[in-house]
């Protein structure tokens, strides 16, 4: 997925996600994702997803049972 979303976002397929949120991304359970977008709410990681985080988020990351990987920038 990629561009500009003017909400909260739900991913819940393997991939690359880029482009801009302005508000919270969830990736759903089970899924395999590399966040390189900014986001400018929360990154919440369902369970058994496995999230790399190489954008930048402005919130925080929230992991409800995943694994979470952070080579980029959080702020919250």
């Amino acid at each position: 997925m990629r561009g500009m979303h003017g909400g909260d976002v739900t991913v819940d397929r393997d991939g690359t996600f880029r482009g801009m949120v302005m508000g919270d991304l969830t990736v759903a359970s089970g899924c395999t994702v590399d966040v390189a977008a900014m986001v400018q709410g929360d990154v919440v990681v369902g369970a058994g997803a496995d999230v790399c985080v190489t954008g930048m988020v402005m919130g925080r990351v929230v992991n409800r049972g995943g694994r979470v990987r952070v080579e980029g920038m959080v702020s919250g």
